[in-house]
């Protein structure tokens, strides 16, 4: 089942851009969200500081659905298929999907961030997002990592990230939230992070409307 990034505001937490993420295909002009890294606020990796501590998802991109009506079963294999664009000849891209939990009003209103629980993470090297077409599948990439490509800076290009596979229950009342940043933290993933080098400078541009209709795609299964 596609969830389709988009422009707007989810109203529930404090990102970059707090996007929208809709089993609804976007509609013409609602553009892109551009970020620049790295970050002024980002202090550990891509984590910055809030008045409660660490704070993973403020200077990153977020996409969350409406609070859940029923719950919702993913369980396979998941890929994020990304239109995206970026002003250097590489870039990174390292994405999670989270279940963001319910919050109350309150405490939204003074900027505390919901609780969430991080189910699973991809990431893809934009220069090595040549596909194996031999081995690849609709839901699940292979690529050969043996013939790097660098961008052409501002030109748009699709990524097909492969997530991870889970299973995991999003509860109704709660939101599944997608994040898209070119880094990681220690804080967050331990041993199991991405180094944040130097010569990391520029910013990239994620695109999400009807021409570029950036998605993420998840095996829902039928609750009883």
């Amino acid at each position: 089942m596609p969830y389709y990034l988009r422009g707007g505001s989810s109203g529930s937490l404090t990102s970059l851009n707090d996007g929208v993420l809709s089993p609804e295909p976007p509609g013409a002009g609602e553009g892109s969200v551009t970020y620049a890294y790295p970050n002024d606020e980002w202090t550990v990796g891509v984590v910055a500081r809030s008045k409660d501590g660490m704070d993973p998802i403020r200077r990153v991109l977020t996409f969350a659905t409406p609070p859940l009506e029923a719950e919702v079963e993913v369980t396979g294999p998941i890929v994020l298929e990304l239109y995206a664009s970026s002003d250097q000849t590489d870039t990174d891209f390292i994405v999670r999907l989270a279940d963001q939990s319910p919050q109350g009003e309150q405490e939204r209103t003074a900027g505390t961030q919901p609780a969430s629980v991080n189910v699973t993470k991809g990431w893809l090297k934009a220069s090595h997002r040549e596909k194996d077409e031999a081995r690849s599948t609709a839901h699940r990439p292979f690529h050969t990592h043996a013939n790097p490509q660098p961008l052409t800076p501002g030109e748009v290009y699709k990524f097909e990230i492969e997530v991870h596979p889970a299973s995991y229950v999003f509860k109704a009342g709660h939101r599944i939230r997608l994040e898209v940043v070119n880094g990681d933290s220690t804080f967050t993933d331990g041993n199991f992070s991405h180094l944040y080098l130097w010569y990391k400078q520029g910013s990239d541009t994620i695109h999400h409307d009807a021409a570029y209709p950036s998605r993420i795609l998840l095996p829902v299964v039928p609750r009883p």
